[in-house]
């Protein structure tokens, strides 16, 4: 595999950016929207999310309803994507807590991940 992620069998690896957003089950609705506006082509949601943080052991299942857990959205794309919705998320995070991590990926369909 070369620097650019190419092999010599012409397999070929594209450099993106990869978001993953933790938020309360309640404010969902804000991260999706905020996906819609920066044209990312499609995410994942993980529901009923656990683990441990600041504020101790928060527990995955919602025992009354779906709103009181935890969902994690993870996202590939552009970085002008993703940049988008990192710069989104801060008046969310300033007002309530969750987490958010963007890193460096590849993938090898890349029209699957680019705007069209």
């Amino acid at each position: 595999m070369t620097m650019d992620g190419q092999s010599s069998d012409g397999f070929t690896l594209h450099p993106v950016k990869k978001i993953e957003i933790v938020v309360h089950s309640e404010d969902a609705g804000i991260v999706q929207d905020l996906m819609k506006a920066s044209h990312i082509p499609g995410y994942t949601v993980v529901r009923d999310v656990a683990g441990m943080g600041h504020a101790g052991f928060h527990e995955g299942r919602a025992l009354f309803n779906d709103r009181s857990g935890l969902v994690m959205f993870v996202a590939v794309a552009t970085e002008q994507a993703i940049l988008s919705v990192a710069k989104g998320m801060r008046g969310l995070f300033e007002r309530r807590s969750g987490v958010m991590f963007v890193s460096d990926a590849h993938v090898v369909r890349l029209d699957y991940f680019a705007p069209a």
